[in-house]
Parts: C-alpha cells; sequence; structure tokens
C-alpha cells in the first residue's frame, strides 16, 4: 500500500446482510452475514486475503457483483481516513496499525505533517507516492504487490535521493542534513529538534564551522563573531528560535542581510558595508 495502513473502521450496514437477519432465510453471499464488522471485513482488504476486485469488479462497483458503493458512504473512495484512520490527528497520520498490534514503525508522523518551530508541515507525497483514490496503481489492489507495506518514495520532495530502511530509519536525506545536499539521516526516537541537530550552530566551534559552506567558517569564528541572523534575519530571529518556518528545510538558503547589505543570489555576492568593513561584489564561494 501506498499511503501506509488501513485502520478497522466500521462500515455501514449492508442490506444483504439486514435482510437476511430479519428474515431468518440463509445468505447466499459469498461473504459471511459478519463480513461489515470491521474486525472481518478490513483485514481481508488491506492485506489482501481477498480479491475484491474479482467479485466487486475492476472499478468496485458491481460490473460482476455487488457495488461496494452500496455499503460504504459516498466519499469513501478518496477519503483517505475512512481507510486509515489515524492514531493522533484526524488528517491520518500516524495511519491506525495494520496489524492492529501496537506498532507503528514511524511514530513521528505527526511531528511531520502538522509542523511545528523547526519547518512547516510536509505533504504525504513528500515521502510517499500519494494516491488520488482507492483504485490508484500500487495503492491496493491494482499493482501492489506487498500487502501490508507502506511504500516510501521521496522521489517527490525535496529529499530525492532518500531511502527508508523499513525499521525506523531514513537516509541521504536533504531534511535532517547540513544544507548541502541529500546528506542527512533520521531515526525515529533519536532524532533531536535542536539547531544542531542537523548542521552546525554558533556554538558548534570550528570544527563544525569547516564543514559548513562558503565563508560560515570566518564570519563565525571569534574574531568576526557574526550571529546566524545577521544574514539569515528573515529565518532565524536575533534569540535564534526560527522566525518564519516557511523559510526553514524548504531547499533555498534564504539570505536577507542586515543594514544596507544586499545579496545577489544569482553572482551569490555580498555589496555594502557590514561591521565597518565595505563588501563590493565579494563573492561568498572563495
Amino acid at each position: 500500500m501506498r499511503f501506509g495502513p488501513l485502520a478497522l473502521l466500521p462500515l455501514l450496514a449492508c442490506p444483504a446482510a439486514d435482510e437476511a437477519k430479519e428474515t431468518g432465510t440463509p445468505s447466499t453471499r459469498y461473504h459471511p452475514d459478519d463480513f461489515a464488522d470491521p474486525a472481518v471485513h478490513s483485514p481481508e482488504a488491506k492485506l489482501q486475503t481477498q480479491e475484491c476486485v474479482n467479485c466487486h469488479g475492476a472499478d468496485l462497483t458491481g460490473s460482476t457483483g455487488t457495488s461496494c458503493d452500496t455499503c460504504h458512504p459516498v466519499d469513501w473512495r478518496t477519503d483517505c481516513t475512512f481507510c486509515h484512520g489515524g492514531e493522533e490527528t484526524a488528517d491520518g497520520a500516524p495511519p491506525s496499525y495494520i496489524h492492529d498490534d501496537g506498532t507503528n514503525n514511524f511514530p513521528v508522523h505527526t511531528n511531520h505533517v502538522a509542523g511545528g518551530d523547526i519547518a512547516d508541515a510536509f505533504a504525504c507525497s513528500d515521502c510517499h507516492a500519494h494516491p488520488t483514490d482507492v483504485l490508484s496503481e500500487g495503492h491496493l489492489f491494482i499493482g501492489d504487490d506487498t500487502p501490508g507495506v507502506a511504500e516510501v518514495d521521496f522521489s517527490a520532495g525535496l529529499s530525492k535521493a532518500g531511502t527508508w530502511d523499513g525499521a525506523g530509519t531514513c537516509s541521504n536525506l536533504y531534511c535532517h542534513g547540513n544544507g548541502q545536499g541529500d546528506n542527512g539521516t533520521a531515526s525515529a526516537g533519536t532524532f533531536e529538534a535542536t539547531c544542531d541537530g542537523c548542521h552546525p550552530h554558533q556554538s558548534s566551534g570550528s570544527a563544525g564551522w569547516r564543514t559548513m559552506s562558503g565563508e560560515h567558517d570566518r564570519h563565525l569564528s571569534e574574531g568576526e563573531g557574526f550571529e546566524c541572523g545577521d544574514c539569515h534575519k528573515a529565518v532565524v530571529d536575533q534569540w535564534e528560535p526560527i522566525a518564519d518556518t516557511s523559510l526553514h528545510v524548504n531547499g533555498t538558503p534564504d539570505i536577507q542581510l542586515v543594514g544596507a547589505m544586499t545579496w545577489s543570489s544569482s553572482a551569490e555576492t555580498c555589496t555594502g558595508e557590514c561591521h565597518g568593513e565595505e563588501h563590493e561584489g565579494r563573492r561568498w564561494e572563495r
């Protein structure tokens, strides 16, 4: 499945089952009378122990049998939470546990889709091929050869080279990297969302600063004494929290200089006077 585990959510009552109960006549349907019970229905669908399309038709509208729409609500095909549910949010992140055993390999789903003090919310498509409905290719019934497994695909997000080990660790990430490429790694339960959790910080010292791009090392050294907000004041305020989370972890080095200094992103040069020193088209990378 492309979008994660399916939840054990209740179905609408199925007319054929109700009729069998009222008349006492044994049902001639393929499914047992209690199949509307989510504990019976959902596992067989999500783990594909039943090929629903064989009887309900390739589009599940009953071209070769009963339409799934007969029992499900009208928007069930595109309502992700109808099947996936949600353990912590109404948006379905993280999805309800697929095996109903309390196991969740990525408990920080909510942190990623809700956003916070470090970055804005990420879209599902940053880490998964996001289906448009239940019949999307590779999602559930069509082209899914790994039932019960949520495939991770970073190609549509910032971390295009990212990989997932299936056990809680993402690697080759731009997110969680130092901002200079897909070089970050993060494991659920161990990552700390601090300023130096991904890249060096003002307090990291020369060993850390030397790993940064361009003139970071010289500007942050004791002789210069610049702060992050001197060059990235739209992103970081003077007390160092992220001032605008939309400008952080967004794939772009957002530069806004103090005073009358100006920055040319095309030429990567600074012009103007800063801390008593004149810059005339001074290149950042030397």
